[in-house]
């Protein structure tokens, strides 16, 4: 089997070209980081349009857009400029058709691919040199004829969310840029307990600036009081809780969860992934692996992976091995409807901190 095609390392070759000033005529963007989608934007859209000019020269078209509407913004010469952007978000053209049955139990698909005809494909293929167009989307189907078309005249590039240690250099890189400082463990603890969205974060970067005011430097002091602890950092203190067998705490932070509206479903995904991790760390330690060695392998910042070793140093091998097996008995309990999420949660707490 052929292996999935990535287009995450594109990246680097857009920075290059942003940097060079050598940008295209056509772009496909998607994935889950909003962050770095709409900021490449924004840095292909200042190089090549002025703000003097730019209700002349920059067009955004959202949802349900015609190929017609976006072939004849495309067309459109700039004024007072050398290129064009234009800018569709969310367009749905790169998406899969869906298949229909009709009365007589024959199948249709219906969807952009079959829907839109070939007017935008020609003219994918010669895409004019005046213009930039940029397609910001959420998903994509990589078999549709459009994805291939910019892949062979453009660049498409994937915007995933950042590994954590990628995500520990980029918080040290924008609080620098606000004038503080911060060392890379405490810009590790800003990671782990934020959510994993860039906008997230640089929130919680900004309420911490403010908080740290004329000291201009960020302490781990600042982020226990300041940061909204992500799912994933409860998740980790209520592993903690089960590791040390404190049975009604571990049900406290579950209520807390709770009362935030954290999805059930969504919790116990995390408290499985969570053991699953440790055991990852447990079998490592028990192989003579270091931290550093740790770190490396799980890509995660040093902080974060001592951490980790603390935790599963709290658990045996069979009680990480247990927690992967209730995990799976549990969400089976629930698939067949003999348990709800949260029944399920309590259970796999109490059985584990017992």
């Amino acid at each position: 089997m052929a292996a999935k095609e990535s287009y995450e390392n594109n990246e680097k070759q857009l920075w290059s070209s942003i940097k060079n000033k050598d940008i295209g005529c056509l772009y496909l963007f998607y994935g889950p980081e909003e962050y770095l989608k709409r900021n490449y934007t924004e840095q292909i859209d200042k190089a090549l349009v002025s703000e003097e000019f730019a209700l002349m020269n920059r067009v955004v078209l959202e949802g349900k857009i015609t190929p017609s509407a976006i072939i004849d913004n495309c067309e459109t010469l700039p004024l007072f400029s050398d290129r064009r952007v234009v800018i569709v978000k969310n367009s749905g053209l790169f998406k899969g058709a869906k298949k229909t049955r009709g009365k007589d139990g024959s199948t249709s698909e219906i969807g952009p691919a079959k829907r839109k005809g070939d007017e935008l494909a020609d003219f994918l293929s010669a895409v004019p040199t005046h213009v930039c167009l940029i397609f910001l989307e959420t998903e994509i189907d990589k078999r549709i004829k459009y994805v291939d078309l910019v892949k062979s005249n453009g660049l498409i590039v994937e915007f995933d969310y950042k590994k954590p240690d990628e995500l520990t250099k980029w918080v040290m890189r924008r609080i620098a840029e606000l004038g503080y400082e911060v060392n890379p463990r405490t810009a590790a603890m800003i990671v782990e307990y934020c959510e994993v969205t860039m906008d997230d974060i640089l929130n919680e970067i900004i309420k911490l600036c403010a908080y740290a005011g004329d000291r201009r430097r960020i302490e781990e002091s600042d982020v226990e009081k300041v940061c909204i602890k992500s799912v994933k950092s409860r998740v980790f203190d209520l592993t903690d809780a089960i590791g040390a067998k404190q049975t009604a705490k571990a049900l406290m932070l579950l209520s807390d969860m709770e009362v935030l509206k954290e999805p059930m479903p969504k919790v116990m995904y995390m408290i499985s992934r969570q053991f699953r991790q440790l055991v990852q760390v447990k079998l490592m330690l028990e192989d003579g692996a270091s931290q550093a060695q740790i770190a490396t392998h799980l890509k995660l910042h040093p902080y974060v992976a001592g951490k980790l070793i603390k935790q599963a140093k709290s658990f045996s091998r069979e009680k990480l091995e247990q927690a992967i097996s209730t995990g799976l008995e549990l969400d089976l309990a629930i698939k067949t409807g003999r348990l709800d999420n949260k029944t399920a949660v309590e259970l796999m707490i109490i059985g584990l901190s017992a």
